[in-house]
């Protein structure tokens, strides 16, 4: 897992070096000159992206962090979706492999094609790629961060160089110690509780440079986040992203991993992407469709409740309206209710049959239920 005592890459990172990038010009900008200069439509020609975050290897050409966002900038919201490096898919030139390998056939242009692919065909407007080397640094450049802890962490790998040592609650964390905290994946979550650590930590590093308190700091910042980043992004985008996204509310920044299990391919230990909802996440979360605005009223009828989530997650994500949401006993068929243009587009989306009724109501039954087990 570790190669030259090198940090493994993390998701936040990624994050953190668009902001601190972006955060550089706008602090030597009039904050009025940089907002009619660099609003979305200006910068970006619209007003939805979808941005790949990769952290990658350079020496082994792996990809151990990959996140798709969804970007919906007229309603500042941020929708993050984790993809487990394990994931079994097609590469280019290389058959099937872990996604993780997909950097070494191509770079990020070819992780981005695979992606795409595996969640349907969906457009990628931009990449930001970052080496890990930076992310300590970066955490550290803020005085560290505030993250409350999910469980004791007793590790040691002294090939790697990689000591974690923590104890569960809340509390200020140095730069190795999130990096550590994030990469620790030994226990029954293995694989996708680092994924939820990625998630959480890039939200509270999000908030945290969201903070006035917190520009004075960018230039330092920068300069460990500008030689380990590689983007498409230009500098005027880079700048668009950061004030629109300052401030923002915590609720309008949602993040869930992609349906998937885990199992082997021969004595390889993978995961498997739920196919079916990949392609719908792919079609409600990234195809940028602007969804019809009649209220949807979901139940969650599959009899997994950790799946609100990443239902709702997508839903809203994509600009649904969907003010509230149930749980509701297992059902073994999903259907659709109500006359409105959104239930006859959900119907549509998820091939489902539609029952006429006054109010619009997704119900999501077994026969939907994710592969998860």
């Amino acid at each position: 897992m570790v190669s030259k005592q090198w940090l493994r890459a993390a998701g936040f990172a990624a994050l953190a070096a668009v902001a601190a990038v972006a955060g550089f010009f706008i602090f030597r900008q009039p904050v009025q000159q940089q907002i009619a200069e660099h609003s979305a439509q200006t910068a970006f020609g619209q007003n939805q992206l979808n941005i790949l975050l990769l952290g990658y290897q350079d020496d082994e050409n792996t990809t151990d962090t990959i996140i798709l966002a969804h970007l919906d900038v007229d309603r500042r919201t941020a929708t993050l979706v984790s993809i487990p490096r394990d994931t079994w898919v097609p590469i280019p030139r290389d058959g099937h492999d872990k996604i993780n390998a997909a950097y070494a056939f191509g770079g990020a242009k070819t992780t981005t094609a695979v992606v795409s692919k595996l969640l349907g065909g969906v457009p990628i407007d931009a990449t930001v790629a970052i080496q890990p080397e930076g992310a300590a640094q970066i955490v550290d450049a803020m005085g560290g961060l505030n993250v409350n802890v999910d469980e004791d962490m007793d590790y040691d790998d002294n090939y790697g160089d990689l000591h974690i040592h923590l104890k569960k609650g809340e509390q200020y964390l140095t730069g190795s110690q999130v990096v550590g905290y994030m990469r620790f994946r030994h226990d029954a979550a293995s694989d996708f509780g680092r994924v939820h650590r990625q998630q959480q930590v890039l939200k509270l590093l999000m908030a945290e440079l969201s903070q006035p308190q917190n520009w004075a700091k960018l230039p330092r910042i920068l300069q460990f986040a500008r030689k380990d980043v590689k983007t498409s992004l230009g500098d005027q985008q880079l700048a668009a992203l950061l004030e629109i996204y300052r401030n923002v509310p915590d609720d309008n920044i949602r993040s869930f991993t992609l349906p998937s299990k885990p199992g082997w391919v021969g004595d390889a230990s993978v995961v498997f992407a739920d196919q079916r909802w990949a392609s719908l996440i792919g079609t409600l979360l990234f195809s940028k469709v602007q969804p019809p605005p009649d209220e949807v009223v979901v139940a969650n009828a599959t009899g997994n409740t950790e799946f609100d989530k990443t239902l709702i997650g997508a839903l809203r994500g994509a600009g649904w309206n969907v003010p509230t949401f149930v749980d509701q006993p297992a059902r073994a068929s999903s259907f659709v209710t109500g006359g409105t243009l959104a239930a006859h587009s959900l119907s549509k989306t998820f091939a489902v049959s539609l029952k006429p009724a006054k109010a619009t109501t997704l119900v999501i039954g077994a026969d939907l239920a994710p592969d998860e087990e």
